[in-house]
């Protein structure tokens, strides 16, 4: 039997086993799906008080023969002795003779005349309300029945693995509690409500989600159920290949180009452990309906010059606890490219993506409700038309499907309103970031704007959006921009979106040109790092040699885009039409492997004079930060402001970005961007500071400006003591000591997360004022640099010698460890601990310990859904092994 034969066989025999269990007069106490004490041939064993009953099933597309039933029927009598009552049950289409044939021999035949497994459901949730009524309960809906079914089809496939028995009573407890859940699910779930059926109406659930989506976006008139029948010569039957939807028009976002657009649909009560086999399934199916739509020649499309091709999965569940669950992460991975086209662009709708689309709408179609609901469509060099603004329309771009920044248009003769919907949480950065896309998407086309995150908070967040609004500098801009918070769907939402006739949408253009308003321009050449760059903007960043073509195919997998091409060109194409939302893009740079000195880390440690919390030390002391840019060709990006770390109340954390100019560079690229993070942990009675900043002179001074205005703040409140512990080159005793703790990192037993160090490198001289070995008397007063790749010091036995480490001046060690975290094994991770250029400094030898890490950008890490969070982990475990060697080396208590 062939991959989907088996799947819809199998699928066939549990609706069966559902359908006999309903029924009334089956007097059974215990039924088995696929038991495993009994031979291949039982489908289901029965168990009456008085006897036990054993089923095969058997289903086929093609004529079901009688000489082959009583092959079966034979078979099973003879797998199966000394049972009281058998059973053929034959699905399909039985020849004339099978159909008066009641019984063969001791094997009783019954016949079900459908494959459709559609229609099998039909008649099991049928049957269910029958059997709720008989059980005293008023009747249920429709959609709680269907959903019950397949929620039962789940329970008994998953039972059939292990052969389990269902008792009568466990079947008629666990029914009726099942019920009693699903009718309050109902309730409260939004696809549910979005698949109400209608009055007699049989499309199966999956197919009524998808088709009111579509409603919504404008993608209407498209044809349903696109099916096509295969002869398998392997297995003899028909394979049956489908489509759910299939329609086309004139591309939103480029010129003369179509979009034809196929469209599945998949419905689960709650999301699979593995995605695997159905997206190999969806795959295959939709590829043979797209060869068979271009053999009819229904593709390509002739109005225009090209046409793409968009390939669309909607995977959503019902249980409501998955309502927001991104599935996308799980799921990326079996996009397998020896499964795509490399005509197509596949898109994947989870229920995270298909909410935030849904709320965002409905939100839209709520607001100025007599208005239609149109999509705004960004102008780039792919479309740009002169003398037009804001294209807009009733359709939503095909690229858009799982976008998580949705401009809407709600527009009349006299007002023009914007609506900018971001799936992202509410912060300064993504306001700010949002009130830049707004410009520049709309050039002043609207009378007032809208942007709306599911998170806003009007009382807790209000000074943040004034202040935001005012750092813009635009009186008109403050006068037009709100902040509003759009709720995630619910069926009292819902019900008054599905009762909108769309007899009254119309396509009208109002004349942008005359409300237009003159927008500061100055806005639009903001740093990349303050802007959501789009289109033109974009593209010289994704031309640049440190994106690769690669990097571009992950971030895609990850927003849930999928490609089987590389082409760079392509990828671009592609990128420079989607709209990004600012959690996207912090992802995104994270991919790019940008050429330059890692970051490091600098310890400053106090000594806690009271004990006494972080949150009550900062809610008391001022520091200021007005002058820390002082005489710098820099300036901050961000508040300098001191946070909690919300999973952990003994840490507080200062991080902003900073924008340099460089006057050597070229103009295009003359504005470069520095990170300052600094990190205030309590440890018992340790304060231990850690500056994290970049390469550049200036971050590097920022940093020590603002923790010298801190420390001097945390003496004034009396809280740490006047000595600071700084770690430099001249704190050991001797030579011996500073070689000690610097191979100490390569002791790492403590750790949960690192294993296996290897010293990549060593940087020395030889201490002139010790008596230098015989051997090494020629290196004397020069810097050696040596580079090693054995595992824990071997091919440099000596260094673990007192008598050579006391002439030694070790001033840099170089470590590579592994790690296994998350679900990564044996990734690559290494520090740099220095003491920064102490041979070099004059007069005397000395510097700043301070630890450089960098991750090893492993496709594994490129595919993760929080790079950032990662380092961070990694980094803060690394910080945990410098203060265990501080304690260890006595350097602090």
């Amino acid at each position: 039997m062939g991959g989907n034969a088996g799947i819809r066989g199998y699928l066939i025999q549990t609706i069966i086993c559902i359908l006999d269990a309903l029924d009334s007069d089956n007097k059974w106490s215990e039924v088995t799906l696929e038991p495993l004490d009994e031979s291949e041939k039982v489908d289901i064993r029965w168990v009456y008080s008085d006897k036990v009953k054993v089923c095969q099933v058997k289903s086929s597309q093609n004529i079901i023969r009688l000489t082959d039933a009583k092959k079966w029927s034979n078979e099973l009598i003879t797998n199966s002795p000394n049972i009281e009552e058998y059973e053929l049950i034959v699905v399909g289409h039985p020849e004339e003779k099978l159909l008066k044939s009641d019984s063969i021999g001791k094997v009783k035949i019954s016949k079900v005349q459908s494959l459709n497994t559609d229609n099998l459901i039909d008649i099991a949730s049928t049957k269910i309300d029958a059997y709720y009524e008989k059980h005293g309960r008023t009747k249920m809906s429709s959609k709680v029945r269907e959903i019950l079914v397949k929620t039962l089809a789940m329970h008994f496939g998953t039972n059939s693995i292990t052969g389990k028995e269902v008792t009568r009573e466990d079947f008629d407890k666990q029914l009726l509690d099942w019920i009693s859940a699903i009718e309050r699910q109902i309730e409260t779930n939004p696809f549910a409500v979005l698949a109400s059926p209608a009055a007699n109406e049989s499309k199966p659930f999956n197919i009524r989600i998808v088709e009111k989506i579509l409603e919504l976006i404008g993608w209407t008139n498209f044809n349903e159920n696109i099916a096509l029948k295969i002869y398998n010569d392997k297995t003899e039957e028909e394979d049956e290949f489908k489509v759910d939807f299939f329609g086309d028009f004139e591309s939103k976002l480029k010129s003369n180009t179509d979009d034809a657009i196929l469209v599945t649909s998949i419905h689960d009560l709650t999301y699979p452990l593995s995605s695997k086999k159905e997206i190999q399934r969806y795959h295959y199916s939709s590829e043979k309906i797209f060869d068979d739509l271009q053999l009819k020649n229904k593709i390509r499309l002739k109005r225009n010059s090209s046409t793409e091709y968009h390939n669309i999965l909607f995977w959503l569940t019902t249980e409501n606890s998955e309502v927001n669950q991104d599935f996308i992460h799980h799921a990326k991975d079996n996009y397998r490219k020896d499964w795509l086209n490399e005509e197509m662009y596949y898109y994947l709708v989870d229920n995270n993506k298909a909410v935030f689309l849904i709320s965002s709408i409905v939100t839209a179609k709520n607001y100025r409700e007599d208005l239609t609901v149109k999509f705004l469509y960004p102008i780039t060099e792919a479309n740009q038309s002169p003398g037009q603004i804001g294209k807009r329309g009733t359709k939503l771009p095909a690229q858009f499907i799982n976008s998580s920044i949705l401009p809407i248009i709600k527009e009349s003769s006299n007002k023009i309103s914007i609506l900018i919907f971001c799936s992202d949480s509410f912060s300064e950065d993504s306001l700010k970031k949002l009130i830049w896309l707004t410009i520049r998407l709309t050039s002043g086309l609207g009378n007032e704007y809208l942007l709306y995150f599911s998170d806003y908070n009007e009382i807790e967040n209000k000074n943040i959006v004034a202040e935001v609004i005012r750092s813009f500098d635009d009186e008109i801009l403050e006068d037009k921009i709100q902040v509003q918070k759009y709720d995630r769907i619910d069926a009292e939402a819902l019900d008054g979106v599905l009762a909108t006739s769309n007899s009254l949408v119309k396509n009208e253009n109002f004349d942008e040109l005359k409300t237009q308003t003159q927008l500061k321009s100055k806005h639009l050449n903001e740093a990349f790092v303050n802007i959501l760059p789009y289109g033109d903007i974009i593209k010289p960043f994704l031309k640049t040699d440190a994106i690769t073509a690669n990097d571009m195919k992950i971030f895609l997998a990850k927003k849930g885009i999928f490609v089987k091409s590389a082409d760079r060109s392509k990828l671009i194409s592609l990128m420079s039409v989607l709209l990004f939302s600012p959690k996207e893009l912090e992802d995104f740079k994270t991919l790019i492997d940008v050429k330059d000195r890692p970051v490091n880390t600098i310890n400053e440690i106090f000594q806690i004079k009271q004990n006494e919390s972080l949150e009550s030390v900062f809610k008391r002391i001022r520091p200021n930060f007005d002058n820390v840019t002082e005489n710098l060709n820099t300036k901050l990006l961000d508040t300098p402001v001191f946070k909690p770390n919300p999973s952990n109340p003994n840490e507080y954390i200062l991080d902003v970005r900073t924008e340099r100019k460089d006057p050597t560079s070229q103009v295009s690229v003359n504005t470069l961007w520095g990170r300052i993070e600094i990190i205030c942990t309590k440890e018992n009675d340790t304060l231990v500071v850690n500056r994290v900043n970049t390469v550049s002179r200036e971050d590097k001074v920022i940093a020590k400006r603002v923790m010298k205005s801190v420390e001097s703040e945390f003496k004034q409140a009396d809280f740490i003591k006047d000595e600071t512990i700084k770690i430099m080159f001249k704190s050991f005793k001797d030579n011996i000591d500073r070689v000690n703790f610097l191979l100490s990192f390569t002791n790492i037993t403590s750790s949960t997360i690192f294993k296996e160090p290897e010293i990549k490198s060593i940087k020395f001289k030889f201490d002139d004022v010790e008596d230098i070995p015989e051997a090494f008397k020629d290196k004397k007063d020069k810097d050696l640099i040596t580079y090693f790749s054995g595992r824990n010091l071997s091919g440099i036995n000596e260094i673990s010698e007192d008598d050579f480490k006391k002439v030694l001046l070790l001033e840099e060690i170089y470590i590579t460890y592994k790690y296994d975290h998350y679900n990564l094994k044996n990734g690559f991770y290494s520090v740099k601990y220095n003491f920064s250029d102490a041979l070099k400094n004059k007069p005397e030898k000395d510097g700043v310990f301070k630890s450089e890490p960098n991750l090893y950008m492993s496709l594994q890490v490129k595919k993760l859904a929080n790079i950032d969070l990662f380092k961070r982990e990694l980094s803060k475990e690394i910080e945990r092994i410098k203060l265990e060697k501080l304690k260890q080396f006595n350097i602090i208590e």
